[in-house]
């Protein structure tokens, strides 16, 4: 992202990918509006976790709707404003900033807030994440768990927690849904194909190594590849 202007007392306005963000430090307030529109689309109100590092969250917000972008635009574009209208805009920019908020707590290491916020979202009964450390920093693992209602379980292991996320999504989706299935708590199920969702759009964000303008060109490198029958084929699927 570009610093567009600094000024006093810790606030700043940065250009994102498609979106403005200013954030005025004196009410805490992060007003997010659209290229050359003064009146902000989105308003969030930073608690006192994000105001100790604003623009830490802002990049990954901006991350988290650049990859929504590729996803509303079938890997067309990285601006998420023209993908939809402004008012279905706003209305995803409130999702996408409770996601980048999951992933910055995870990042952070707050693990106890992320667990809390995902099993109200999403109904469950648990959801832990220990960090193991051996002598030497690079043995590190972290474990995640996932308990549903009726007691059903997961349990993964990973060496990242970008991969811990991809771990508990893959389960989620092939075992948890399964046994709430097979238990007939369709809405349970219902809301765990959600949640695998959500974990995986995390899981991208916090991946250092996914970054979506590599994404977009491999995607177009590919398409250029194509015969258009071929290049039909792909775009219905």
């Amino acid at each position: 992202m570009k610093h567009d202007c600094t000024v006093s007392h810790g606030s700043f306005t940065v250009w994102g990918t498609g979106f403005l963000y200013s954030y005025e430090a004196d009410n805490k307030l992060l007003n997010i509006a659209l290229p050359d529109e003064e009146k902000a689309i989105v308003k969030i109100k930073l608690d006192d976790a994000l105001v100790k590092n604003p623009l830490a969250y802002i990049d990954t917000l901006d991350k988290t709707n650049q990859i929504k972008a590729l996803l509303y635009s079938n890997n067309a574009t990285l601006n998420l404003a023209d993908t939809l209208d402004e008012s279905r805009v706003a209305s995803l920019i409130k999702t996408t900033a409770r996601i980048s908020r999951c992933a910055y707590d995870l990042d952070t290491r707050n693990f106890e807030r992320f667990g809390s916020v995902f099993c109200k979202e999403f109904d469950l009964k648990g959801l832990k994440i220990k960090k193991f450390t051996s002598r030497s920093e690079h043995q590190k693992f972290y474990l995640g768990r996932i308990q549903t209602r009726t007691d059903n379980t997961i349990c993964v292991r990973s060496c990242t927690l970008s991969g811990l996320m991809t771990q508990m999504s893959d389960k989620t989706m092939n075992d948890l849904i399964a046994l709430e299935i097979g238990m007939r708590n369709d809405a349970s199920a219902h809301k765990l194909l959600s949640a695998s969702s959500k974990l995986l759009t995390i899981s991208h964000v916090l991946n250092k190594n996914f970054i979506p303008q590599h994404k977009l060109s491999q995607y177009h490198e590919l398409m250029g590849s194509l015969r258009p029958t071929q290049r039909h084929k792909k775009n219905t699927h």
